[in-house]
């Protein structure tokens, strides 16, 4: 399939907005295809060309809202990482999240999504990082997206509502690996 052509751009665009639209209002868990095929107006068929199940269509929507995280430095992304969140997806999906809070399935798509993302992220950056060097990359990457894991698991499940500079801070404090930048020569 032409991901270029009109017709393909139009079908996921239409299956995006229906999709967010709904999570506005119905918990993950209770959507299905057949819901969001007969609001959108579109063939069940169709939406299989495009995507395997809600759960393709979800992480496809989150790899295009966080198009714009990625372009924030990587210094940024690093030591502020909640800050960066905040900034470029809570915003835009705020109410979603409000619905989707007690949707388990919701929060585990989304966190392994971008716990992945981060993960590529730390190791393609590894080279400018500065951390003990006895510390295989892969294991440091786990370790810091385990703790931001836990943190924003934390934050959600028990009702804590705070706002990204200090979950920021406390997300320092109990990184058990600091992570620094190499001197730029």
């Amino acid at each position: 399939m032409n991901e270029n052509d009109l017709r393909v751009q139009k079908t996921k665009k239409v299956l995006v907005e229906t999709f967010l639209e709904i999570l506005e209002h119905e918990e993950m868990k209770a959507v299905t295809v057949n819901s969001i095929c007969k609001k959108a107006l579109i063939h069940r068929t169709t939406f299989y060309k495009h995507f395997y199940d809600k759960y393709d269509l979800l992480s496809y929507i989150l790899k295009e809202k966080f198009q714009n995280y990625f372009s924030i430095d990587i210094k940024e992304r690093i030591n502020h990482p909640f800050e960066s969140i905040m900034d470029n997806l809570y915003s835009d999906m705020k109410s979603i999240f409000e619905k989707q809070k007690e949707d388990d399935t919701f929060f585990k798509t989304m966190g392994d999504f971008f716990l992945e993302l981060l993960r590529h992220d730390i190791e393609k950056h590894a080279d400018m990082l500065k951390f003990p060097k006895k510390l295989p990359v892969d294991l440091l990457t786990y370790v810091y997206t385990a703790n931001l894991a836990a943190v924003l698991y934390w934050s959600e499940k028990g009702g804590h509502h705070y706002d990204g500079k200090k979950m920021d801070r406390w997300f320092q404090e109990i990184l058990p690996v600091k992570i620094e930048f190499q001197k730029e020569s």
